[in-house]
């Protein structure tokens, strides 16, 4: 069973692994063996993700805001299979923050009594500037994200965000957030990847760019990277070193393509079987 722990938990133990020198690694999961496995694996963070889910159902990452889902009910229906596989891991949540219905303060004391540790909100950006414009016209844009970030640190309650820009980073760390990860695009790869006109030098350039303006608002933030053509541990090496990254968060990396691969080829191997 999952151990919680407060923001300030999390955050001394985080650091106390990046004194070390240990590069930091977050999977995102959406079944409870996956979750089993990469703590067995040594993952630092296990963040229970409605992507991973929708990714668990052969589908792509981008369904857990669409209207056949409730993203948040898909969080706290998996809740229960995370919590019960994980013994020492923190768990994150990748819930939605701009339900007009739902106030963060419920959102965020459902998810502790859940046995879930922090947040990592989903990213609403993934879906672009023009739905985004639209969001915010509504009351439910990107802002919602920033303030739920806000609550969960007066909660001292542990939150890693994604900034797609320098902007959204600045006020992340002004916000409180004590752990944030850039964000270059959905991660390419695999049955189901997206695409990316990003190659990883230019994802090296802009993950910089964002790191460099949370920083200037607190020095001692934790940083991680994520998505676009950082598909895998070759990549994650080459940004980490190339930036101020602490750790590389791998949601697609860390469990469609491995699943993919590892299925395909076992079953491949099954129908190689000759008499």
């Amino acid at each position: 069973m999952a151990k919680r722990m407060t923001e300030e938990e999390v955050v001394a133990m985080l650091r106390a692994k990046i004194d070390r020198n240990e590069v930091l690694f977050m999977p995102n999961c959406g079944c409870g063996l996956t979750a089993k496995l990469q703590e067995a694996g040594g993952a630092d963070l296990i963040c229970l993700s409605a992507t991973s889910y929708w990714r668990m159902k052969g589908q792509g990452s981008l369904a857990p805001m669409m209207p056949y889902s409730d993203i948040n009910q898909v969080i706290f229906d998996l809740a229960p299979e995370v919590v019960a596989n994980i013994n020492n891991a923190p768990i994150l949540a990748q819930v939605g923050a701009t339900n007009p219905l739902v106030s963060h303060t419920k959102l965020l004391d459902d998810l502790w009594n859940a046995g879930v540790s922090g947040i990592n909100p989903f990213m609403m950006n993934i879906y672009g500037a023009e739905i985004m414009e639209q969001m915010q016209q509504i009351g439910m844009g990107w802002d919602k994200e920033a303030d739920l970030i806000g609550e969960a640190h007066k909660k001292n309650m542990f939150a890693l965000e994604y900034a797609f820009t320098p902007e959204e980073a600045r006020i992340l760390a002004e916000n409180g957030c004590p752990c944030i990860s850039s964000h270059v695009g959905s991660t390419v790869g695999g049955m189901k990847g997206a695409k990316s006109k990003l190659s990883l030098d230019d994802a090296v350039e802009l993950t910089q760019e964002v790191f460099d303006a949370a920083l200037s608002v607190n020095p001692d933030i934790i940083l991680f990277a994520h998505g676009g053509p950082m598909k895998g541990p070759k990549e994650a090496e080459y940004v980490v070193r190339k930036t101020n990254a602490h750790g590389f968060i791998g949601g697609s990396a860390a469990e469609r393509i491995p699943i993919e691969k590892a299925v395909l080829e076992a079953t491949k191997e099954y129908k190689a079987v000759t008499k």
